[in-house]
């Protein structure tokens, strides 16, 4: 449980970074620290959890960019 349950949907860094999009990634693997994406683009990426899982969900992304 990486990411838990908060974690099952994210925003893509690939498409943010290189393509300023904001695209949906889900979950595609649930590792002990690292779990495994896949956005609506095709981008495949791991976000490391080992801080702890998510205490909010992570997407939507929130409006206007806050990090509440």
């Amino acid at each position: 449980m990486a990411g838990g349950p908060f974690a099952h949907e994210v925003t893509c860094p690939t498409c943010f970074l290189e393509e300023a999009t904001v695209t949906k990634a889900v979950r595609v693997s649930e590792g002990v620290e690292t779990d495994q994406y896949r956005c609506e683009r095709g981008h495949a990426f791991g976000i490391d959890w080992s801080r702890g899982p998510a205490t909010k969900p992570q997407w939507p992304p929130p409006e206007g960019g806050d990090d509440e």
